[in-house]
């Protein structure tokens, strides 16, 4: 392993597990009521107690993995309580029509805002299936835990199956119709074809892990038409053709997310091989970097952009500041490029240039800011709210040390 990755490793080992995991441990879980804050400030005082159900099931999934990836580690017990806190509290956000809140007040009582996209089902049915796997995990460790395993995977591949609906016929969750034009997003894509990759790994079944074999091939059909070649990125929106800048959203661009699809289709590629896929992922995360990289204001990627420079529709978007979590993604994929390919050259320049804006910019000794300016300065320095909690950080930190060493005790 090169040397100065070695290093790096050594700083995200010490964030996630010093600064990070400790910060949100201490602040997020809510004992009284279950479930998770993820409203806070700087010194992790909770400024709205609201529960934001994508947020809880994404933070149930990271503390599930924590459990389940580093089995010495002297907190895993708490790790694990922390876990059981989310679980019951997830299932709150439904309604009698099976549809999932977007919050909830803070002891569940009241289902307080329902956004009519599929997006808290992803992280229920992500959250669900993490913690599954945990419980699968205690019981071959000769534990026990009181749950009915078996429900629990029941209800996340019951939401998965849910969420296709929804994707496919909006109108099941409460949004229009799809448009005639059959146009795809890439997150609706990117969602499905990536809780299908966990099913796949988790699934003992040989049928039911065809099933989503299956699922992940046409995903990465679907995806290539998000990519625009020239450019070297891939898009928000595509049309049945491909990419089509003649509409506002034919030509939103954002490069986290860009970045974290191509990091998606290499692990897809593991499963169904292609080699041209596997180029496109790579082409992909090399142009996103180099179109979305803020060179004339200190370096940092730029949330989103119109690809030829039009005005946002969007005008409430903060589209020149710098967000926390597409630097996350770009180190995972930078890790990832690095260590597939060895190719030093073409990635440890980039890798080196995002993990420094990183610590430069967002990190402190307590978890990361999560919105810049474009100067690189602090929008506000809270370190959660309602779209931002305990997640892709952890994550990044998670994948990076485990790509770059052998796994890590405590």
């Amino acid at each position: 392993m090169d040397e100065s990755l070695l290093q790096l490793r050594a700083v995200w080992q010490k964030d996630l597990f010093e600064n990070v995991v400790p910060f949100w441990l201490d602040h997020s879980l809510d004992t009284e009521y279950g479930g998770y804050f993820s409203a806070l400030d700087e010194h992790g005082e909770v400024y709205d107690d609201t529960k934001y159900m994508w947020l809880n099931g994404r933070a149930l999934y990271m503390w599930a993995r924590l459990y389940c990836d580093f089995p010495e580690a002297s907190e895993r017990d708490q790790w694990r309580r922390a876990a059981e806190l989310g679980a019951a509290f997830l299932d709150k956000a439904k309604d009698d029509q099976g549809l999932l809140f977007f919050s909830l007040s803070r002891d569940g009582s009241e289902r307080l805002h329902l956004q009519r996209k599929p997006y808290a089902a992803v992280f229920y049915v992500q959250g669900k299936l993490s913690y599954w796997r945990m419980l699968k995990v205690i019981e071959d460790e000769g534990g026990s835990h009181g749950e009915d395993a078996a429900a629990v995977l029941a209800s996340a591949e019951a939401m998965f199956e849910t969420l296709l609906e929804w994707i496919e016929d909006p109108s099941k969750c409460g949004r229009p119709p799809a448009a005639p034009s059959n146009a795809t997003k890439l997150a609706d894509v990117m969602c499905a074809a990536s809780l299908s990759l966990d099913f796949y790994h988790l699934s003992a079944d040989a049928e039911t892990r065809e099933g989503h074999k299956r699922r992940i091939a046409q995903a990465c059909a679907d995806v290539l038409r998000h990519y625009d070649a020239s450019k070297r990125i891939l898009v928000e929106q595509a049309g049945p053709d491909g990419v089509d800048y003649a509409t506002p959203a034919g030509r939103l661009f954002l490069p986290g997310h860009s970045i974290e699809v191509a990091w998606f289709l290499l692990q897809m590629v593991e499963v169904v091989p292609d080699e041209t896929l596997k180029n496109v992922a790579l082409d992909a995360i090399e142009g996103s970097l180099e179109r979305g990289w803020d060179d004339a204001h200190g370096g940092g990627l730029l949330y989103m952009m119109d690809l030829e420079g039009r005005p946002l529709v969007d005008a409430t978007v903060t589209n020149d500041d710098k967000l926390w979590w597409p630097c996350t993604e770009a180190l995972i994929a930078l890790v990832m490029a690095h260590t597939l390919t060895g190719d030093d050259d073409r990635w440890g320049g980039w890798l080196r240039k995002v993990h420094a804006y990183c610590y430069d910019h967002f990190a402190t000794d307590a978890s990361w800011y999560g919105y810049l300016k474009r100067d690189g300065t602090p929008r506000h320095t809270a370190k959660g709210g309602n779209y931002m909690g305990f997640f892709h950080l952890p994550r990044a930190l998670i994948m990076c040390v485990k790509m770059t060493g052998p796994r890590y005790y405590l």
